[in-house]
């Protein structure tokens, strides 16, 4: 299974909207795929969960969206030059040996013209750390705001891009 994780808490942000796009591409390869929005995390979850006081909610997170997937797609966003906070404490606040030996695809989301080039490094080196293979073809969307139009991609070569991602991580 693989489980797409929208790297912000932000509502209506343009990072859901590509995770949506991310499962219903995978959708189509007749992958199980789930989407854990991490806006839908307990809202205590960054000082209880990292402090090891582990709540049913979090629990449930932990089972069915991390130890269920082999693989995981990060939608991460480009705040301030890095990514969301919220998308490192959730890292911090599950056990290590969950993501172990597991595979990942990074995709970066910008208003900028780089494209989340420099959060994708960053994360990078976290899953590496965390003994995670990360897959080498990163999609940068840059000035994310043209290529959308309400909850969809609106431009055809962005579209065909990440349609070519999927297929070529399912095989990874």
């Amino acid at each position: 299974m693989t489980t797409v994780i929208c790297g912000t808490n932000r509502e209506n942000s343009n990072s859901s909207i590509i995770s949506k796009v991310y499962e219903e591409l995978i959708n189509k390869e007749d992958e199980q795929v789930t989407v854990l929005y991490l806006k839908d995390l307990p809202k205590s979850f960054a000082y209880d969960e990292i402090n090891g006081d582990k709540s049913a909610e979090f629990k449930f997170v932990i089972e069915n969206y991390i130890k269920a997937s082999n693989r995981f797609v990060f939608v991460i966003p480009e705040y301030n030059g890095g990514f969301p906070g919220v998308l490192k404490s959730f890292i911090d606040s599950v056990p290590p040996e969950e993501f172990s030996y597991k595979k990942a695809a990074l995709v970066g989301v910008s208003s900028g013209h780089a494209g989340a080039l420099r959060p994708l490094d960053q994360f990078t080196n976290i899953l590496h750390y965390l003994k995670v293979e990360v897959f080498s073809n990163k999609p940068k969307l840059s000035s994310i705001e043209a290529l959308l139009d309400e909850d969809k991609i609106n431009d055809g070569d962005a579209l065909k891009r990440l349609s070519e991602h999927v297929k070529t991580f399912l095989k990874y």
